[in-house]
């Protein structure tokens, strides 16, 4: 009996510790992001799906026309792409071109509501410094890839 309530006991700690677990949010990523349905259909027109194979053949077509020394790719952490689509209103992203500090071409985001407009207001913003959630300054291929 005593080893079934240690068991018991241990079963119940263990099971609250993986809820718990799986509750840890990531600051400044909302928990509940729901869309509505016309948020909802507008996400759905940006972008779709492709095969593998078209995504090879894309890349290649792109690479075969530049220099090594050109950005190939920039990468970005899951945690940067749901902050930015973790925003009141935020339907999906929008990549720009840009230039690094250094002169490097990359890509830089932001977020873009139902009307397919940049994000740029302080629709849920903590501070007047960040207005909104934008990203860049991921690593960039060739250096990193």
């Amino acid at each position: 009996m005593k080893r079934f309530l240690i068991s018991a006991v241990c079963l119940v700690i263990l099971t609250w510790a993986c809820q718990k677990e799986d509750e840890k949010v990531v600051p400044g990523i909302e928990k509940n992001t729901t869309l509505t349905a016309e948020e909802q259909r507008a996400a759905d027109r940006m972008g779709a799906m492709i095969p593998v194979s078209e995504f090879k053949e894309m890349k290649e077509r792109f690479q075969k026309d530049i220099s090594p020394e050109d950005t190939r790719a920039v990468s970005y952490g899951k945690t940067v792409l749901e902050k930015v689509l973790s925003q009141k209103g935020c339907v999906g992203i929008r990549f720009y071109f840009a230039k690094d500090k250094n002169g490097k071409q990359t890509l830089i985001f932001i977020g873009v509501d139902k009307n397919g407009k940049d994000i740029t207001a302080p629709v849920n913003a903590k501070t007047q410094e960040d207005p909104t959630q934008t990203a860049g300054e991921g690593p960039i291929c060739p250096r990193l890839c």
